[in-house]
């Protein structure tokens, strides 16, 4: 049953968020929109899609994993980092970064033991996702399975109406928790236009068929097609940087004698040291061999493991690339090739 928040009330809503949970929204950080902590008074920006992923709330840019120390009997020890207890919630988030979330939970929560770092940012988190009426000009998440308005990995789906939004609780978290909050039950005249808004944006949100790609990919490991595609990628690593799903990590220490800290930072495989052994042997070295990794990892051997491509179609990494490669016409030529 869909209820309604009136946009009167979205205020004392996001308060009563921040209390039980750490609240983080799409703000305006000087001119792009990002997500941050919600502080008394601030409205988040429910136009567009966040400049930089959600992922980053639960797999953050760089992480402190511990401490260590000698004592003053000379023993080493671990510290473990101070973390607000309290569970996260994202409010506004799109559908396609709530989708890149639940691939990234596969990753790191389909192993035994699961990665404890990240399943803490995980635990008890509430995802309320904000519908997209117009999505950008560079969105394809119809074409792998997402929509503008899909619910995989949100709890609640919000949709912008006249006079608020309807909320449609997805998980039992989330009924839960609209039923806790008593909004009142979404009018029949506010669910129709809730849905017409859905259904024109999925017709916006297509363009480019992915069905077959990873077994067809499999085939293509020495296809001249992997020369061409790079020859104009700088190897930025904007592209992965920017993708809600990529997830390469590197993990150092930083300290001084006698203490220091243990930090995982983000990585990506279109870097050349990425794959750069001691021995000074690189099984990657040059740019097509680290482009075709990418194209090969999202749509042929994720999908080979887990089932969906790991890419949701958010198109950030059309936006910033700064030679206009776009994966769609990647994607596109691809299904055309015997």
């Amino acid at each position: 049953m869909a209820r309604f928040i009136p946009e009167a009330e979205l205020e004392s809503v996001l308060s009563r968020l921040a209390g039980p949970y750490r609240l983080y929204l799409p703000l305006l950080k000087g001119d792009q929109v990002e997500f941050g902590p919600w502080s008394e008074g601030e409205r988040p920006v429910l136009e567009g899609n966040a400049y930089g992923a959600a992922k980053q709330l639960f797999f953050p840019r760089s992480e402190i994993l511990f401490s260590f120390s000698t004592g003053p009997d000379g023993r080493p020890g671990i510290d473990e980092v101070g973390r607000d207890p309290r569970p996260l919630a994202v409010f506004g988030i799109r559908p396609c970064d709530a989708r890149s979330v639940k691939l990234l939970d596969n990753v790191f929560l389909r192993q035994d033991p699961p990665d404890s770092i990240y399943l803490s940012h995980r635990q008890g988190s509430l995802l309320i996702g904000l519908a997209c009426d117009h999505p950008g000009r560079s969105c394809f998440c119809g074409s792998l399975g997402g929509s503008p308005a899909g619910t995989e990995g949100l709890d609640l789906l919000l949709t912008a109406v006249d006079g608020g939004f309807t909320v449609d609780p997805v998980s039992e978290a989330g009924r839960e928790y609209a039923s806790g909050e008593g909004w009142p039950e979404a009018s029949a005249a506010q669910v129709a236009q809730a849905r017409a808004a859905h259904g024109a944006a999925a017709a916006q949100a297509a363009g480019v068929d992915t069905s077959g790609l990873a077994e067809k990919l499999e085939r293509m490991f020495d296809h001249e097609f992997w020369a061409r595609l790079h020859e104009k990628c700088l190897g930025c690593a904007a592209c992965t940087f920017f993708c809600p799903t990529c997830h390469c990590f590197d993990v150092v220490d930083e300290g001084k004698p006698g203490s220091g800290i243990r930090l995982r930072n983000w990585d990506s495989c279109m870097f050349p040291l990425f794959t750069l052994h001691t021995s000074g042997h690189n099984p990657r070295m040059s740019g097509k061999e680290r482009m075709r990794q990418r194209v090969m990892h999202k749509f042929c051997y994720y999908p080979l493991r887990f089932g969906p491509p790991a890419c949701v179609g958010c198109g950030r990494c059309i936006e910033v690339c700064p030679v206009n490669l776009d994966i769609r016409l990647v994607l596109a030529e691809l299904g055309g090739l015997a």
